[in-house]
């Protein structure tokens, strides 16, 4: 029986982050997870410090991999490669089954609505990795003279990042990447004429 079987305790919480990514926190029930982790409630209790501790553990997990990605890890980024971001993430074929559910800290921070501050720690933690890569990825194509002199960097990555947010929530509501393929598409036009070349609207 599943509630018998030794698991390793990376592959018990990544489980667990692929069910509390699909079904959220309170969607969750012990017995599922004991069910599809191997994680037993007696191990949940003594090992991971109950449901939520689980949940925060998972989080944390899905923060590090994409803190570790070759995204995040990207020194060579520029305009083209915010783009190619954008696309990719409305593309079915460049992601993972389980990222048609959205995007695991955003999902997190919808459904606690800022009101546990460990989820707000790890939501600030999210917005500091994604400012980080675009702000960096900007300032790369100024330096090498891709990203138009009339540009704000700081105003350009608030708009980078409310619009990662927007397109990961339109991914989460339909439960399918194709649902902001379109969105993604229109971003990623959007940012190259933010080259020099490109005519702006005045």
């Amino acid at each position: 029986m599943s509630r018998s079987r030794k698991v390793e305790p990376e592959a018990a919480v990544n489980a667990a982050m692929a069910l509390f990514w699909t079904h959220g926190f309170a969607g969750l029930g012990t017995r599922q997870i004991e069910e599809e982790t191997g994680i037993t409630r007696f191990t949940l209790q003594t090992t991971y410090g109950g449901k939520m501790k689980l949940y925060l553990t998972a989080l944390d997990a899905y923060l590090d991999s994409f803190e570790n990605s070759d995204l995040m890890n990207n020194v060579e980024g520029d305009l083209e490669s915010i783009a190619t971001f954008f696309e990719m993430r409305g593309n079915s074929n460049a992601m993972p089954n389980i990222a048609s559910q959205g995007c695991f800290m955003l999902n997190s921070m919808i459904e606690f609505s800022s009101s546990d501050p460990e989820i707000n720690l790890r939501a600030d933690r999210y917005f500091r990795m994604l400012r980080q890569w675009f702000g960096s990825a900007l300032e790369r194509s100024r330096e090498n003279g891709s990203l138009h002199l009339d540009l704000h960097i700081r105003e350009m990555t608030e708009i980078l990042l409310s619009t990662a947010l927007g397109l990961n929530t339109i991914i989460r509501a339909k439960g399918n990447h194709g649902a902001g393929e379109k969105m993604a598409v229109s971003i990623a036009r959007m940012v190259r004429t933010w080259g020099p070349s490109e005519i702006l609207p005045t």
